[in-house]
């Protein structure tokens, strides 16, 4: 009763639901745990996560996201905690010191012997004592790489070098291109507090190259997985638990850049169990501006099995990453509020369920296709146990491969050959044995037998926080070798009652979680009117590019958006079930944003271009591009960032017919062939060699006229407009655009 009157206390007096109300004294149980992994709860405020169950409410919210009305189990918080470094760091400066022990964490894996020595494990508990640090990656994909690589190697790092009483910054060494780096500031402090001049530097700089993509703050362990994966640019790939989508942005870059192309053949499908955390994974997403991506919501074990519609085969994935939902004791370092709260419930409680999507993950692998199974948790049960258990299902259909040679300079241990069954009451030495007094989620694929000896298990890979400064992480790398044995390639049945309220509640999702479906754009009248607007090149069939959310045939009614979409994304949204019809697919978003509806007298087209779908869009296109000079385009970007020497002219008349920014005469010829409305400015290169940075730092922007005659409008964030400021000038101090 009293957490219910500090809820509504906190939100505006509002009253939880009953299930939030519930949910707030609920603990380890394991006959609750299963019915609560995947929920989530709706209040009218600010995110908050069972794992602060105990802190006080103030403590517990965001201080930041307002986005939307999410609240996440403990397993969730975890995975969130460990994949991004969006942290709760203002609420952590305000909580007391915890006292950073438990006994039983410490008797638990000193059984299990996850240790070498006894020496090395002490080092683990003293390493798990300490802060995480700071660590972030570079987009390898992103439009202008280069720019921020000497931004961040020329301004930022070497002014961290020059600080006092700090170790100097890191590259990490097995991460590829010197594209990840380490900083001696931990993960959860408050930056823009910082009473040091390269410090505000280092927050400036990673706010604004993470507010248009250009880099990512994640945890180093969480960047290990997607390497394991070697996408390729034709390849389908599926993260299954995928929020935050620190690794589903990963998985998008290495598919662009291993494509060297805008739109790469394949698509990557983000997956989450909760519809708010899907949202929060598209809010992370989209930053990555990629049509090959697709969001859906559906309990992983459960993911539909899609069919192609030609051939009548299963439409399977060729890389699958399975991060699954764990106790997530290596993220200790990250998250103190577990010392408290451990116990060898954790571990037992979700074998079941880890076991059940590597099984269903295996099923949506093609043959020849790799699977990487996860967890932040150093627990063999949740590790080599569901590993062991799972090569035993496929009957040879299956093998490890062995990645010992891949990322040779990172720090690791081999898997563990043998280990123990322990829950809250005891050790138990077979199935058969463990008696009345035990959890009742012990199932017997825990337990270790003798036929595993011969398991390649040392394939594994387990990360200890004192090897290379880290959190603890496990990671194995299947490959598909064969079909599946039938009783494993079967999905589990359900009555026909059972079948057919999924079934509808399928139908029925859209309508019930208030999000648009997506559908094809039937009006080719659209699709007629952008195709002769901007020249769309002859052989690109935009119409079956383009999906909306919205009805397009109806008399009257125009879709408001226009996604672009890759061929993979296309063929997956579109793929049938096995009787032909639709899928279900639960589609939270897809593809990148491209056209937007802006209906303007005198403009002949209704659509206008989208800064974010431009990189996709720009290569089919021949009309509207107006080639300036790169001094023309800074002016017109630092007036959208309001610099003073960028503000308009007062002596400015509706009879000026050119842009005031635009002042040379070729500039001033190429804008008189565009017609008013939407635009592209594109900086005029030096050479050929240089041409793809000058068309990475195209704008979209608005030619309109005026009572100060005619005007160019930037139709981007303020954010993204920064950034290409900062990159033209970049690109004209080196010499590589004409001013």
């Amino acid at each position: 009763r009293r957490r219910a009157v500090a809820l509504r206390r906190v939100h505006g007096g509002h009253r939880a639901t009953p299930l939030a109300s519930a949910s707030e004294g609920f603990g380890w149980d394991g006959r609750f745990f299963h019915s609560f992994i995947h929920s989530s709860v709706e209040t009218d405020g600010r995110p908050h996560t069972r794992a602060r169950a105990r802190a006080p409410w103030s403590a517990r919210i965001h201080p930041t996201t307002t986005l939307f009305p999410v609240a996440m189990s403990r397993v969730d918080a975890r995975k969130r905690a460990r994949d991004d470094d969006d942290s709760y760091a203002a609420a952590a400066a305000d909580q007391p010191q915890r006292r950073l022990e438990n006994d039983k964490f410490e008797a638990y894996y000193r059984e299990q012997g996850v240790c070498r020595s006894e020496e090395d494990f002490r080092a683990m508990m003293a390493r798990f004592r300490e802060p995480l640090p700071l660590t972030f990656r570079v987009n390898a994909s992103g439009r202008l790489v280069g720019a921020t690589m000497r931004r961040l190697e020329g301004e930022v790092l070497p002014a961290l070098s020059r600080e006092r009483g700090m170790k100097p910054p890191k590259c990490v060494a097995w991460y590829p291109n010197r594209m990840s780096w380490q900083i001696d500031v931990s993960q959860s402090a408050a930056l823009k507090q910082s009473e040091s001049e390269a410090v505000l530097r280092l927050h400036a700089f990673l706010k604004s190259a993470g507010e248009t993509g250009a880099l990512t703050r994640q945890e180093l362990v969480s960047m290990i997985p997607p390497l394991f994966l070697e996408v390729k640019p034709k390849h389908r790939v599926m993260d299954m638990c995928a929020a935050p989508g620190s690794k589903t942005s990963q998985l998008l870059e290495m598919l662009h850049a291993a494509s060297g192309e805008a739109t790469p053949r394949g698509v990557v499908v983000a997956n989450d169990a909760s519809l708010q955390r899907a949202n929060l994974l598209t809010h992370q997403c989209k930053r990555s501006h990629s049509p090959a991506l697709i969001v859906t919501n559906h309990q992983a074990q459960l993911w539909p099995i899609l069919y192609d519609g030609k051939k009548g085969k299963k439409l399977r994935f060729d890389r699958i990453l399975a991060d699954v939902p764990c106790s997530g004791d290596g993220t200790l370092r990250k998250s103190p509020d577990l010392w408290k709260k451990w116990n060898a419930s954790s571990g037992v409680d979700l074998h079941s369920l880890q076991l059940e999507i590597a099984t269903h993950a295996l099923r949506l692998l093609e043959v020849g296709g790799r699977l990487v199974y996860s967890t932040c948790s150093l627990n063999p049960l949740e590790n080599e146990s569901v590993v062991a258990a799972l090569l035993k299902r496929a009957k040879g259909s299956v093998e490890l491969v062995n990645v010992s040679k891949s990322l040779p300079e990172l720090k690791r241990r081999p898997g563990m050959k043998k280990w123990k069954v322990g829950d809250v009451f005891a050790w138990h030495n077979s199935f058969e044995e463990t008696g009345k007094k035990c959890q009742k989620t012990v199932a017997k694929t825990m337990f270790w037998e003798p036929s595993y000896e011969s398991l390649p298990l040392e394939r594994c890979v387990r990360v200890f926080p004192h090897l290379d400064d880290t959190g603890g992480f496990f990671i194995t790398v299947f490959q598909k070798t064969s079909e599946l044995p039938d009783e494993m390639e079967a999905t589990p049945r359900v009555d026909a009652n059972t079948a057919y309220r999924m079934e509808r509640a399928n139908a029925e999702w859209n309508e019930k979680k208030r999000v648009a479906p997506v559908m094809k754009v039937e009006d080719r009248g659209i699709v007629e009117s952008i195709n002769k607007h901007y020249g769309v090149r002859s052989g690109f069939d935009l119409g079956e590019a383009l999906m909306t959310r919205q009805h397009s045939d109806l008399p009257g009614v125009s879709p408001k958006r226009l996604y672009y979409l890759s061929e993979g994304a296309r063929k997956i949204l579109t793929a049938p079930n096995k009787d032909g019809r639709n899928a279900g697919l639960q589609v939270v978003a897809c593809g990148v944003r491209s056209f937007e509806r802006q209906i303007v007298d005198g403009v002949a087209c209704a659509y206008r271009l989208t800064q974010e779908g431009l990189n996709s869009a720009l290569p089919h296109l021949k009309k509207q591009i107006v080639h300036v000079r790169a001094n023309e385009l800074e002016r017109i970007l630092a007036r959208q960032q309001d610099e003073p020497s960028a503000r308009s002219s007062a002596a400015r008349s509706s009879a000026d017919a050119v842009p005031e920014e635009i002042s040379h005469a070729k500039s001033i010829e190429n804008l008189k062939k565009v017609s008013d409305g939407c635009v592209i400015l594109v900086p005029k290169a030096k050479s050929d060699d240089v041409a793809h940075e000058a068309s990475a730092l195209a704008c979209v922007a608005w030619l309109g006229h005026g009572p100060k005659g005619k005007s160019l409008s930037v139709l981007a964030s303020i954010a993204a407009g920064g950034q290409l400021l900062y990159q033209l000038r970049d690109c004209m101090s080196r010499g590589t655009v004409v001013s």
